[in-house]
């Protein structure tokens, strides 16, 4: 690989610690420090889907859309930008667990500090969207192995 080929790759992850950081900044804002608007208060959700079935019932839509939608969105940068920044996370097993124990840990701090609900559903979902996040990554960077290998077979 060419020196501009390195430079490029080094302003790159440097652009993606700056988002990242922004975004964890933003994560840690909305889950932790927001004004709790749910009626429930400090309680737990420990049965799958159970929570996701509740809102399903409920008969609003937004509701339901807002809560599975907003879980998969929230982790997806986190997903997208673990692998990009720190190679050693780049194996699907690696990104997915560090995820979940995020998710895991910022459900806890939500119902311990912020009095919040600590939802399984919630982690079940943050996993999923940091997966969806990592598997972009993946496709991203295939494309951009590709891109590269067919500049200098010319």
């Amino acid at each position: 690989m060419d020196d501009t080929m390195l430079l490029i790759r080094k302003r790159f992850k440097r652009f993606c610690a700056g988002l990242f950081f922004a975004y964890f900044s933003m994560l840690l804002y909305m889950t932790l420090f927001t004004y709790n608007y749910y009626v429930y208060g400090k309680s737990f959700n420990l049965i799958f889907f159970g929570s996701i079935k509740l809102m399903a019932e409920s008969g609003d839509p937004w509701l339901f859309i807002r809560n599975v939608v907003g879980n998969v969105a929230l982790f997806f940068p986190f997903g997208f930008f673990i692998p990009a920044l720190f190679r050693r996370v780049r194996p699907f097993h690696r990104c997915a667990l560090l995820s979940l124990a995020t998710s895991l840990i910022i459900e806890a701090c939500q119902y311990e500090f912020a009095e919040r609900i600590f939802d399984v559903d919630d982690i079940l979902l943050n996993t999923l969207g940091a997966i969806i996040g990592w598997a972009a990554f993946k496709l991203l960077h295939h494309v951009f192995i590709w891109a590269m290998n067919r500049k200098t077979a010319r």
